[in-house]
């Protein structure tokens, strides 16, 4: 079967996507991963055959808000919400469907898998008739959310000009791969799958070949504290690693979209300072020399709080933006976590919260319960090796 595998252009909305198009390739299947310009080499260290597909997702966003009249990322909630949705919307379904309607006319696939933060992708799949699956990222969204109710116009008008028109509540796949676990789902976001088939998969997370040497880590139990690649701030990462530093414990910190040079005074025995980490490997355990975190300290992004589930380990939460408190949120009411948020990280917060997580509490007991539900869905290779039967929309009986 030939398959193209679209995601944007980011870590967050492109990595989840790659051990299912891994899968599929191993299985023998024609696999192209169809991804932003920025992304493009790294996902094809995977061995999948890569495509560009769309532009930077920050070009995007700084060519809205000087729309706007923004000259820095808005403060306020409901214009980073406007800002979002006609990025997400309109600026990058434009974008890469512009380029994926000529390329699915000459390749001809079998199937299209869109990430569902990458609807440009299922809008090219519809405009040239050919099958389309959504692949999730993280949590399925909320009917109700802003975002939800204010994208739609958007993509509709990019479907009209597409000459593949979207009715109201249309969706733009026939079947959902879903790879977050139930207990993490909002109850009303069963709505979202109305028109399609929900394909359980487990979250397994994907990270390119990294250089990584434990310089500073002295073989205590070891904390990972990260702000992910696209809301970091130096001051957030500063005050949580003041608060994790009177702790019996390593501290590893991966910058990601904060410089780490601005960072790098804090090195020092017991912490180590990254631009990037392999973060799949070391919550895996397959580093060498390297146990697994007995903590994460992060946003919040989907990948990260996914990840963390599938590997057991509690988290505490400083969500900054975009879905990351919603994802707190869940892991928070699982029980399986805690999160600070606004005037609330402060240094003496995060030591309390922090020696809270790693000890042997309930919040511990919760993340492996969480851990053995993510094990219990089925794996990418199993849900590759039955691609046949999800691939096309199920023929209504006779």
């Amino acid at each position: 079967m030939r398959i193209l595998v679209a995601a944007l252009g980011s870590p967050g909305h492109a990595f989840p996507l790659v051990p299912l198009a891994r899968a599929l390739h191993d299985a023998g299947h024609g696999v192209t991963f169809a991804t932003g310009p920025d992304t493009a080499a790294t996902i094809a260290t995977s061995g999948v055959p890569t495509a560009i597909a769309g532009r930077p997702v920050f070009d995007a966003f700084r060519e809205v808000m000087i729309d706007h009249g923004l000259s820095e990322r808005p403060s306020d909630p409901e214009t980073m919400r406007v800002v979002a949705s006609e990025v997400f919307g309109a600026v990058m379904p434009r974008s890469v469907a512009g380029d994926l309607v000529p390329w699915l006319d000459e390749h001809r696939p079998d199937l299209v898998i869109s990430e569902v933060g990458d609807p440009g992708a299922a809008l090219a799949a519809r405009t040239v008739s050919v099958p389309c699956v959504l692949h999730s990222f993280g949590r399925r969204p909320s009917p109700h959310s802003p975002m939800s109710m204010t994208m739609p116009a958007h993509l509709a008008a990019v479907a009209d000009d597409l000459g593949s028109p979207l009715a109201e509540g249309d969706a733009t796949g026939h079947a959902y791969l879903d790879i977050c676990p139930p207990s993490l789902q909002e109850p009303d976001s069963t709505a979202y799958l109305k028109g399609m088939t929900e394909l359980p998969l487990r979250p397994v997370p994907w990270n390119p070949p990294t250089s990584f040497t434990p310089r500073h880590l002295t073989g205590r139990p070891w904390v990972l504290l990260t702000l992910g690649t696209a809301f970091g701030e130096a001051d957030v990462l500063r005050t949580a690693l003041t608060g994790l530093r009177g702790l019996d414990v390593d501290v590893l910190v991966a910058t990601g979209s904060v410089e780490a040079g601005e960072l790098a005074d804090l090195e020092t025995a017991g912490v180590q300072v990254e631009g990037f980490v392999p973060q799949a490997d070391l919550l895996r355990g397959e580093v060498d020399g390297v146990a697994p975190p007995a903590l994460v300290v992060h946003h919040g992004g989907s990948g990260t709080t996914l990840s963390c589930a599938g590997a057991g380990v509690p988290q505490l939460f400083l969500p900054q933006g975009a879905d990351q408190f919603f994802n707190a949120q869940a892991v928070t009411t699982a029980g399986a976590g805690i999160q600070l948020i606004g005037e609330g990280v402060a240094a003496a917060a995060v030591t309390a919260a922090a020696t809270d997580l790693l000890a042997e509490g309930p919040e511990r007991a919760a993340a492996r319960a969480l851990a053995s539900e993510v094990e219990g869905l089925p794996a990418p290779a199993e849900v590759a090796a039955d691609v046949d039967r999800w691939a096309f929309p199920r023929q209504p009986a006779m």
